[in-house]
């Protein structure tokens, strides 16, 4: 699931209390931004929005487009890249799009969006968040070729295309989170192309994340992203290539007061295949794992937990909150035993909300890369 980190952020997904808070000109210290107060606030109901329905059936390219009837959504991409020396950058761009209520007027059309770009290199980190009100015009989505948007943020097709592959992805003055000089700010430009099909989750596209309450979403990947580009930096262009992961995933019914949070793992194993790992951690509950087997060739199989183990091994502390930074995982019937280590240990977030987003290191019965989102800590 990734992306609403929370957002998906984890906590970030139930952020329709707090939107028009987030949407001021004004920071507040004052503001509380602890994720379970932030999701969880029962100072205001969130905005009712339309259920989830397990007999949808997702449509490409139809669905790429938004859901403005559903609470949250996002638009999510990861990738592992390496540059002309083979340093390794670790990617992240998403819009969020949340409803918060009925159009009013021409400047409040009742949604809101939220973006967030990161890179990490490993001795550095930039990272940037926008939030726009929809109906202004800085924001949100168009058809043909489809473009997503906040300000100069950019996905955009290639021209003339309805799809989302091939497009460019371009992102600037992402500021570093250390060095604080303009001189240092990020600017990106990534070209997508795939080489593999577009996978539903769960049941057709219908994912559940919990037995009791039913938490579901609609949720579809490509995870055959192949990535070049490049990145600028204090004068210097660095070109850049690897592979990436996309997700699109939109609910009205992702998250309640028993969600403590999540963990959201892709992986691409050595051999071509690659997984999808969830684990929804619910207050007096077991915790809900699930996830998908995807062969080379975009076959997709559901697995369940009791398929699929995915286990933490132990905390590290990172910026005063705990994170399980190293996990085992599990898939019996494919022969995979992996251990999945956090790339660097700092990779959180520290945005108006505070999630952990970045690159693992795959190890055990198969090598390979992958990111790992980690939300509610």
């Amino acid at each position: 699931m990734a992306k609403l980190s929370f957002l998906r952020l984890a906590t970030m997904l139930t952020l329709y209390p707090l939107l028009s808070l987030l949407l001021s000109a004004c920071s507040d210290q004052s503001v509380n931004t602890d994720p379970k107060s932030v999701l969880f606030s029962e100072s205001a109901p969130p905005v009712t929005g339309k259920p989830t329905n397990p007999n949808y059936v997702i449509t490409l390219p139809a669905d790429h487009l938004a859901h403005p009837d559903f609470s949250v959504e996002w638009w999510y991409i990861t990738a592992n890249l390496n540059d002309e020396n083979d340093n390794e950058y670790a990617f992240q761009w998403t819009l969020f799009r949340f409803k918060t209520g009925d159009q009013i007027s021409s400047w409040d059309n009742g949604q809101s969006y939220m973006a967030h770009v990161s890179l990490h290199s490993e001795n550095q980190h930039w990272f940037a968040e926008r939030f726009a009100r929809g109906g202004v015009g800085n924001a949100g989505l168009t058809e043909q070729p489809l473009t997503l948007f906040l300000d100069d943020w950019q996905w955009q097709a290639d021209e003339g295309q309805v799809s989302l592959f091939p497009s460019t992805i371009t992102a600037s003055n992402i500021a570093d989170t250390q060095i604080k000089q303009s001189a240092q700010d990020a600017q990106l430009s990534l070209h997508l192309s795939t080489n593999g099909p577009f996978v539903l989750h769960g049941q057709k596209g219908y994912s559940v994340k919990s037995v009791t309450p039913p938490l579901a979403s609609h949720y579809y990947s490509q995870p055959f992203i192949q990535v070049t580009g490049n990145l600028h930096v204090n004068g210097k262009e660095h070109p850049l290539t690897g592979q990436g992961w996309f997700d699109h995933e939109w609910s009205s019914q992702l998250m309640d007061a028993s969600t403590a949070g999540w963990d959201w793992f892709s992986l691409h194993l050595d051999s071509g295949a690659k997984i999808m790992a969830f684990r929804m951690r619910l207050s007096g509950q077991t915790d809900y794992i699930s996830g998908s087997y995807i062969e080379p060739n975009g076959t997709s199989t559901a697995l369940s937990s009791s398929e699929l183990a995915l286990v933490p091994q132990g905390q590290t502390e990172v910026s005063g909150r705990l994170y399980p930074l190293a996990w085992r995982l599990n898939l019996p019937s494919k022969n995979i035993n992996l251990k999945l280590q956090a790339s660097k240990n700092d990779q959180v977030n520290s945005g108006r909300f505070t999630y952990y987003e970045g690159a693992l290191d795959i190890s055990g019965t198969h090598s390979g890369r992958g990111f790992m989102e980690l939300t509610g800590y």
